[in-house]
Protein backbone atom coordinates (compact mmCIF):
# COMPACT_ATOMS: atom_id res chain seq x y z
CA UNK A 1 0.00 0.00 0.00
CA UNK A 2 1.21 3.73 -1.07
CA UNK A 3 2.12 5.94 1.77
CA UNK A 4 -0.64 8.63 0.32
CA UNK A 5 -3.18 5.87 -0.14
CA UNK A 6 -6.73 7.06 0.92
CA UNK A 7 -5.73 10.43 0.96
CA UNK A 8 -5.43 11.54 -2.91
CA UNK A 9 -8.43 12.73 -4.84
CA UNK A 10 -8.08 13.09 -8.39
CA UNK A 11 -4.87 14.68 -10.36
CA UNK A 12 -5.29 18.17 -9.05
CA UNK A 13 -4.33 16.01 -4.94
CA UNK A 14 -1.34 13.91 -6.86
CA UNK A 15 0.38 17.79 -7.93
CA UNK A 16 -0.68 18.66 -4.50
CA UNK A 17 1.55 16.10 -2.88
CA UNK A 18 4.37 16.37 -5.78
CA UNK A 19 4.75 20.06 -5.10
CA UNK A 20 4.24 19.73 -1.38
CA UNK A 21 7.04 16.92 -1.26
CA UNK A 22 9.64 18.58 -4.00
CA UNK A 23 9.24 21.48 -1.26
CA UNK A 24 10.33 19.66 1.78
CA UNK A 25 13.15 18.17 -0.31
CA UNK A 26 14.16 21.18 -0.86
CA UNK A 27 14.73 22.24 2.53
CA UNK A 28 15.68 18.85 3.90
CA UNK A 29 17.33 16.73 1.26
CA UNK A 30 17.42 13.62 3.88
CA UNK A 31 13.96 13.19 4.19
CA UNK A 32 13.32 9.87 3.43
CA UNK A 33 9.46 10.09 4.16
CA UNK A 34 9.74 12.78 1.62
CA UNK A 35 11.18 10.74 -0.84
CA UNK A 36 8.74 7.79 -0.85
CA UNK A 37 6.03 9.80 -1.41
CA UNK A 38 7.40 11.80 -3.92
CA UNK A 39 8.19 8.47 -5.64
CA UNK A 40 4.43 7.09 -4.69
CA UNK A 41 2.54 10.24 -6.44
CA UNK A 42 5.05 10.63 -9.36
CA UNK A 43 4.34 6.66 -10.24
CA UNK A 44 0.35 6.99 -9.58
CA UNK A 45 0.75 10.37 -11.89
CA UNK A 46 1.68 8.18 -14.40
CA UNK A 47 5.41 9.11 -14.09
CA UNK A 48 6.84 6.10 -13.35
CA UNK A 49 10.60 6.93 -14.52
CA UNK A 50 11.01 10.14 -12.82
CA UNK A 51 9.67 8.27 -9.33
CA UNK A 52 12.82 5.63 -10.06
CA UNK A 53 15.08 8.81 -10.87
CA UNK A 54 14.01 10.43 -7.37
CA UNK A 55 14.77 7.64 -5.46
CA UNK A 56 17.96 5.97 -6.97
CA UNK A 57 19.39 9.45 -6.42
CA UNK A 58 18.27 9.67 -2.94
CA UNK A 59 19.44 6.17 -2.32
CA UNK A 60 23.47 6.59 -2.46
CA UNK A 61 22.91 10.43 -0.51
CA UNK A 62 21.32 8.17 1.98
CA UNK A 63 23.88 5.17 2.21
CA UNK A 64 26.40 7.85 2.48
CA UNK A 65 25.37 9.31 5.37
CA UNK A 66 24.92 6.21 7.33
CA UNK A 67 21.09 5.98 6.66
CA UNK A 68 20.99 2.37 5.70
CA UNK A 69 17.67 1.33 7.28
CA UNK A 70 16.24 4.45 5.42
CA UNK A 71 18.74 3.25 2.40
CA UNK A 72 17.33 0.01 2.12
CA UNK A 73 13.38 1.59 1.98
CA UNK A 74 14.71 3.33 -0.87
CA UNK A 75 16.42 0.81 -2.29
CA UNK A 76 12.95 -1.34 -2.22
CA UNK A 77 10.95 0.87 -3.65
CA UNK A 78 12.96 0.93 -6.71
CA UNK A 79 12.42 -2.72 -7.40
CA UNK A 80 9.02 -2.47 -6.64
CA UNK A 81 8.49 0.33 -9.00
CA UNK A 82 11.00 -0.61 -11.80
CA UNK A 83 11.97 -4.78 -10.94
CA UNK A 84 13.47 -5.28 -14.15
CA UNK A 85 15.92 -2.39 -13.86
CA UNK A 86 14.66 -1.00 -17.19
CA UNK A 87 15.98 2.66 -16.07
CA UNK A 88 19.73 1.99 -15.87
CA UNK A 89 20.53 3.45 -12.25
CA UNK A 90 18.20 0.76 -10.31
CA UNK A 91 20.69 -1.83 -11.45
CA UNK A 92 22.83 -0.26 -8.84
CA UNK A 93 20.00 0.64 -6.46
CA UNK A 94 19.55 -3.81 -6.96
CA UNK A 95 23.39 -4.48 -6.42
CA UNK A 96 23.59 -1.95 -3.73
CA UNK A 97 20.59 -3.36 -1.55
CA UNK A 98 22.01 -6.96 -2.03
CA UNK A 99 25.28 -5.76 -0.54
CA UNK A 100 23.76 -3.75 2.70
CA UNK A 101 21.62 -6.90 3.24
CA UNK A 102 24.81 -9.17 2.95
CA UNK A 103 26.69 -7.12 4.73
CA UNK A 104 23.77 -7.30 7.52
CA UNK A 105 24.09 -11.38 7.75
CA UNK A 106 27.36 -10.87 7.89
CA UNK A 107 27.50 -8.53 11.34
CA UNK A 108 25.11 -10.71 12.68
CA UNK A 109 26.87 -13.57 11.98
CA UNK A 110 30.04 -12.66 13.21
CA UNK A 111 28.17 -10.93 16.78
CA UNK A 112 26.70 -15.18 17.41
CA UNK A 113 29.73 -16.09 18.57
CA UNK A 114 30.76 -12.78 20.61
CA UNK A 115 27.37 -13.13 22.48
CA UNK A 116 28.27 -16.67 22.64
CA UNK A 117 31.39 -16.50 24.54
CA UNK A 118 30.17 -13.99 26.54
CA UNK A 119 27.78 -16.72 27.85
CA UNK A 120 24.49 -16.09 25.64
CA UNK A 121 23.40 -18.21 23.64
CA UNK A 122 24.50 -17.18 19.63
CA UNK A 123 20.77 -16.66 18.43
CA UNK A 124 19.39 -14.40 21.18
CA UNK A 125 19.22 -11.48 20.12
CA UNK A 126 17.97 -12.65 16.49
CA UNK A 127 14.99 -14.73 18.60
CA UNK A 128 14.37 -11.34 21.24
CA UNK A 129 14.53 -9.51 18.00
CA UNK A 130 11.91 -11.79 16.07
CA UNK A 131 9.64 -12.18 18.91
CA UNK A 132 8.87 -8.28 19.42
CA UNK A 133 8.63 -7.83 15.73
CA UNK A 134 5.83 -10.40 15.85
CA UNK A 135 3.76 -8.81 18.95
CA UNK A 136 4.11 -5.66 17.10
CA UNK A 137 2.76 -5.98 13.87
CA UNK A 138 0.19 -8.42 15.84
CA UNK A 139 -0.68 -4.73 17.12
CA UNK A 140 -0.68 -2.69 14.65
CA UNK A 141 -3.68 -3.22 12.96
CA UNK A 142 -5.65 -2.69 16.57
CA UNK A 143 -3.68 0.70 17.44
CA UNK A 144 -4.41 3.89 15.14
CA UNK A 145 -0.66 4.92 16.58
CA UNK A 146 0.91 1.51 15.23
CA UNK A 147 -1.32 1.54 12.40
CA UNK A 148 -0.58 4.80 10.79
CA UNK A 149 2.96 4.94 11.12
CA UNK A 150 4.16 4.37 7.55
CA UNK A 151 6.23 1.03 6.97
CA UNK A 152 9.50 2.45 6.80
CA UNK A 153 9.33 4.19 9.17
CA UNK A 154 7.60 1.69 11.54
CA UNK A 155 10.69 -0.67 10.96
CA UNK A 156 12.94 2.51 12.18
CA UNK A 157 10.18 2.72 15.16
CA UNK A 158 10.49 -0.91 16.28
CA UNK A 159 13.97 -0.71 17.13
CA UNK A 160 13.15 2.14 19.98
CA UNK A 161 10.41 -0.54 21.21
CA UNK A 162 11.65 -2.53 24.57
CA UNK A 163 9.89 -5.65 25.13
CA UNK A 164 8.87 -5.86 28.84
CA UNK A 165 7.31 -8.52 31.32
CA UNK A 166 5.05 -7.64 34.15
CA UNK A 167 4.64 -10.24 36.84
CA UNK A 168 0.81 -10.52 38.20
CA UNK A 169 0.76 -7.34 41.01
CA UNK A 170 3.91 -5.28 39.77
CA UNK A 171 3.85 -1.87 38.94
CA UNK A 172 4.84 -0.12 35.80
CA UNK A 173 4.67 3.33 37.39
CA UNK A 174 2.78 4.73 40.39
CA UNK A 175 0.93 7.99 40.37
CA UNK A 176 3.28 11.01 40.98
CA UNK A 177 6.28 9.45 39.16
CA UNK A 178 8.30 11.08 36.65
CA UNK A 179 7.90 8.99 33.32
CA UNK A 180 8.33 9.44 29.42
CA UNK A 181 7.85 6.31 27.90
CA UNK A 182 4.47 4.76 26.38
CA UNK A 183 2.96 0.86 26.65
CA UNK A 184 1.19 -0.77 24.60
CA UNK A 185 -0.28 -3.72 26.34
CA UNK A 186 0.57 -7.13 23.90
CA UNK A 187 -0.69 -9.67 26.25
CA UNK A 188 -2.50 -9.92 29.67
CA UNK A 189 -4.27 -7.28 31.95
CA UNK A 190 -3.17 -3.62 33.45
CA UNK A 191 -5.40 -2.62 36.37
CA UNK A 192 -5.36 1.51 36.33
CA UNK A 193 -5.88 3.35 39.26
CA UNK A 194 -5.58 6.98 41.03
CA UNK A 195 -6.39 8.75 43.97
CA UNK A 196 -9.60 9.98 44.60
CA UNK A 197 -11.13 13.43 46.06
CA UNK A 198 -10.90 11.48 49.35
CA UNK A 199 -7.96 10.22 48.94
CA UNK A 200 -9.18 6.16 48.49
CA UNK A 201 -7.77 4.77 45.12
CA UNK A 202 -10.55 4.94 42.67
CA UNK A 203 -10.81 2.05 39.80
CA UNK A 204 -10.15 3.71 36.39
CA UNK A 205 -10.49 0.80 34.06
CA UNK A 206 -8.66 -2.22 33.10
CA UNK A 207 -6.53 -2.44 30.09
CA UNK A 208 -6.09 -5.67 27.88
CA UNK A 209 -4.36 -6.44 24.49
CA UNK A 210 -4.03 -3.33 22.11
CA UNK A 211 -4.70 -0.94 24.80
CA UNK A 212 -2.26 1.99 25.66
CA UNK A 213 -1.02 3.30 29.32
CA UNK A 214 1.32 6.13 30.13
CA UNK A 215 0.25 8.33 26.95
CA UNK A 216 -0.26 11.39 29.19
CA UNK A 217 3.06 11.39 30.49
CA UNK A 218 4.16 10.52 26.74
CA UNK A 219 2.77 13.61 25.33
CA UNK A 220 2.99 16.58 27.70
CA UNK A 221 6.02 15.32 30.13
CA UNK A 222 3.72 16.09 33.41
CA UNK A 223 4.08 13.49 36.13
CA UNK A 224 2.30 10.26 35.63
CA UNK A 225 -1.27 11.12 36.66
CA UNK A 226 -2.59 7.35 37.62
CA UNK A 227 -0.52 3.97 39.15
CA UNK A 228 -0.67 1.09 36.37
CA UNK A 229 -0.10 -2.39 37.65
CA UNK A 230 -0.46 -5.65 36.36
CA UNK A 231 -3.93 -7.79 37.10
CA UNK A 232 -1.92 -10.60 35.27
CA UNK A 233 1.03 -11.40 34.12
CA UNK A 234 1.86 -8.94 31.13
CA UNK A 235 3.76 -8.46 28.40
CA UNK A 236 4.67 -4.57 27.14
CA UNK A 237 5.89 -3.12 24.40
CA UNK A 238 7.21 0.40 25.87
CA UNK A 239 8.43 3.20 23.67
CA UNK A 240 10.32 6.51 24.68
CA UNK A 241 9.06 10.01 23.65
CA UNK A 242 12.41 10.35 22.17
CA UNK A 243 12.00 8.25 19.84
CA UNK A 244 8.99 9.15 18.72
CA UNK A 245 9.46 13.02 18.63
CA UNK A 246 10.99 12.89 14.74
CA UNK A 247 7.98 10.86 13.57
CA UNK A 248 5.52 13.37 15.43
CA UNK A 249 6.90 16.18 13.99
CA UNK A 250 7.24 15.18 10.60
CA UNK A 251 3.87 13.46 10.15
CA UNK A 252 0.70 15.35 11.45
CA UNK A 253 -1.52 12.18 11.20
CA UNK A 254 0.99 10.29 13.59
CA UNK A 255 0.08 13.74 16.08
CA UNK A 256 -3.80 13.28 16.01
CA UNK A 257 -3.52 9.79 16.63
CA UNK A 258 -1.51 10.50 19.69
CA UNK A 259 -3.82 13.74 20.30
CA UNK A 260 -7.04 11.36 20.22
CA UNK A 261 -6.08 9.13 22.77
CA UNK A 262 -4.65 12.26 25.32
CA UNK A 263 -7.85 13.52 24.65
CA UNK A 264 -10.32 10.92 25.57
CA UNK A 265 -7.85 9.23 28.26
CA UNK A 266 -7.37 12.92 30.26
CA UNK A 267 -10.89 13.81 30.00
CA UNK A 268 -12.20 10.27 31.35
CA UNK A 269 -9.49 10.04 34.46
CA UNK A 270 -10.66 13.56 35.05
CA UNK A 271 -14.57 12.36 34.93
CA UNK A 272 -13.83 9.22 36.61
CA UNK A 273 -11.60 11.24 39.66
CA UNK A 274 -14.35 13.63 40.39
CA UNK A 275 -15.88 13.23 43.30
CA UNK A 276 -19.36 14.12 41.82
CA UNK A 277 -19.11 12.80 38.52
CA UNK A 278 -16.98 10.14 39.05
CA UNK A 279 -20.50 8.37 40.65
CA UNK A 280 -21.71 8.09 36.64
CA UNK A 281 -21.02 4.72 34.62
CA UNK A 282 -18.43 4.98 32.13
CA UNK A 283 -20.99 5.35 29.24
CA UNK A 284 -22.32 8.94 30.66
CA UNK A 285 -18.97 9.67 31.29
CA UNK A 286 -17.98 9.51 27.18
CA UNK A 287 -20.83 11.52 26.67
CA UNK A 288 -20.60 14.12 29.36
CA UNK A 289 -16.86 14.19 28.20
CA UNK A 290 -17.65 15.09 24.97
CA UNK A 291 -19.70 18.49 25.90
CA UNK A 292 -16.64 19.52 27.46
CA UNK A 293 -15.13 22.47 26.30
CA UNK A 294 -11.34 22.77 26.97
CA UNK A 295 -9.83 25.97 28.89
CA UNK A 296 -5.96 27.27 29.18
CA UNK A 297 -5.37 30.11 31.53
CA UNK A 298 -2.01 31.76 32.55
CA UNK A 299 -0.63 32.37 35.99
CA UNK A 300 -2.33 35.27 37.32
CA UNK A 301 -5.33 34.72 35.18
CA UNK A 302 -8.71 35.60 36.64
CA UNK A 303 -11.57 32.64 35.63
CA UNK A 304 -14.42 34.04 37.44
CA UNK A 305 -15.11 37.21 39.27
CA UNK A 306 -17.43 37.39 42.50
CA UNK A 307 -20.27 39.21 41.77
CA UNK A 308 -20.49 38.18 38.22
CA UNK A 309 -23.66 37.33 36.73
CA UNK A 310 -22.05 34.22 33.82
CA UNK A 311 -22.85 30.60 34.60
CA UNK A 312 -20.99 27.20 33.96
CA UNK A 313 -18.79 24.78 36.03
CA UNK A 314 -14.79 24.54 35.73
CA UNK A 315 -13.28 21.14 36.41
CA UNK A 316 -9.40 21.38 36.69
CA UNK A 317 -7.35 18.85 34.32
CA UNK A 318 -3.76 20.01 34.93
CA UNK A 319 -2.47 23.00 37.34
CA UNK A 320 -4.13 24.44 40.22
CA UNK A 321 -6.81 27.61 40.95
CA UNK A 322 -7.30 29.75 44.64
CA UNK A 323 -10.57 30.38 45.45
CA UNK A 324 -10.77 33.49 47.27
CA UNK A 325 -13.88 36.34 48.56
CA UNK A 326 -13.56 39.93 48.95
CA UNK A 327 -13.46 40.83 52.80
CA UNK A 328 -13.26 44.47 53.53
CA UNK A 329 -10.49 45.69 51.85
CA UNK A 330 -8.30 42.15 51.27
CA UNK A 331 -8.97 38.98 49.70
CA UNK A 332 -9.50 35.76 51.72
CA UNK A 333 -7.88 32.77 50.43
CA UNK A 334 -10.90 29.71 50.67
CA UNK A 335 -9.41 27.22 48.89
CA UNK A 336 -6.57 25.61 46.68
CA UNK A 337 -8.23 23.83 43.85
CA UNK A 338 -5.74 20.76 41.67
CA UNK A 339 -6.92 18.32 39.28
CA UNK A 340 -9.93 16.84 39.28
CA UNK A 341 -11.71 19.23 41.48
CA UNK A 342 -14.34 21.78 40.40
CA UNK A 343 -16.01 24.93 40.90
CA UNK A 344 -18.67 27.35 39.44
CA UNK A 345 -21.12 24.93 40.72
CA UNK A 346 -23.24 27.23 43.59
CA UNK A 347 -23.75 29.95 41.52
CA UNK A 348 -24.85 27.63 38.05
CA UNK A 349 -27.05 25.75 40.36
CA UNK A 350 -28.90 28.31 42.17
CA UNK A 351 -28.86 31.23 39.43
CA UNK A 352 -27.00 33.79 41.34
CA UNK A 353 -23.92 36.12 41.13
CA UNK A 354 -20.79 34.40 41.15
CA UNK A 355 -19.78 34.07 45.51
CA UNK A 356 -15.99 34.47 44.81
CA UNK A 357 -13.66 34.72 42.52
CA UNK A 358 -11.27 32.14 40.89
CA UNK A 359 -7.59 32.78 39.80
CA UNK A 360 -5.33 30.22 38.15
CA UNK A 361 -2.48 29.69 40.34
CA UNK A 362 0.14 28.14 37.76
CA UNK A 363 -0.27 27.43 33.92
CA UNK A 364 -3.67 25.73 34.50
CA UNK A 365 -6.18 23.85 31.94
CA UNK A 366 -9.67 23.48 33.08
CA UNK A 367 -13.10 21.96 31.23
CA UNK A 368 -15.79 24.03 31.07
CA UNK A 369 -19.23 22.05 31.62
CA UNK A 370 -22.09 24.77 30.07
CA UNK A 371 -24.68 25.80 32.66
CA UNK A 372 -27.50 24.10 31.18
CA UNK A 373 -25.46 20.70 30.92
CA UNK A 374 -25.30 20.39 34.29
CA UNK A 375 -29.18 21.30 35.54
CA UNK A 376 -29.81 18.39 33.22
CA UNK A 377 -27.59 16.21 34.40
CA UNK A 378 -28.67 17.46 37.89
CA UNK A 379 -32.32 16.49 36.90
CA UNK A 380 -31.75 13.13 35.12
CA UNK A 381 -29.71 12.07 37.96
CA UNK A 382 -31.32 13.13 41.25
CA UNK A 383 -28.39 10.95 43.82
CA UNK A 384 -25.91 13.40 41.53
CA UNK A 385 -28.34 16.49 42.68
CA UNK A 386 -28.14 15.05 46.44
CA UNK A 387 -24.67 14.71 46.44
CA UNK A 388 -24.01 17.94 44.97
CA UNK A 389 -26.22 19.40 47.77
CA UNK A 390 -23.46 17.20 50.09
CA UNK A 391 -20.58 18.93 48.90
CA UNK A 392 -21.90 22.22 48.74
CA UNK A 393 -22.85 22.17 52.35
CA UNK A 394 -19.68 20.57 53.32
CA UNK A 395 -17.77 23.70 51.69
CA UNK A 396 -20.15 26.11 53.37
CA UNK A 397 -18.60 24.92 56.75
CA UNK A 398 -15.12 25.28 56.04
CA UNK A 399 -15.42 28.81 54.16
CA UNK A 400 -17.51 30.26 57.24
CA UNK A 401 -14.67 29.15 59.47
CA UNK A 402 -12.33 30.83 57.44
CA UNK A 403 -13.52 34.00 56.80
CA UNK A 404 -14.52 33.84 60.85
CA UNK A 405 -10.62 33.52 61.50
CA UNK A 406 -10.12 36.41 58.96
CA UNK A 407 -12.62 39.01 60.45
CA UNK A 408 -10.71 41.16 62.50
CA UNK A 409 -13.14 42.36 64.82
CA UNK A 410 -13.86 39.11 66.30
Amino acid sequence: MTLFEGRTSGEARLQEIVDACRHRLRDDPGDTAAVLRLADALAASGDPREAVGVLNRAGPRLQKAGKLLEAIAVYKKVMELDPKAEVTSSFLAHIELKKILEEAGKSAAQAAPAASEAGQPPSAGVAERRRKSEKVHALRREIPLLKDIPPFLFELVLEKINLRTLAQGETLFAEGDEGSSLSFVAAGELVVSAKGDGGVPVLLGLLGPGDVAGEISFLSGVPRTATVAARTRADLLELDRNALTPLVKKHRHVADALSRLYAERVLDGVLARSRLFGQLPRSDRDALARRLKPVAAKPGEVLIREGAGDSGVYLVRRGAVRVTVRKGARDVALALLTPHEFFGDLATVRSRPRTASVTAVTDTELLLMSGSDLLALLSQRPELKALLEEIQLERFGRNAEKLAAADPTR
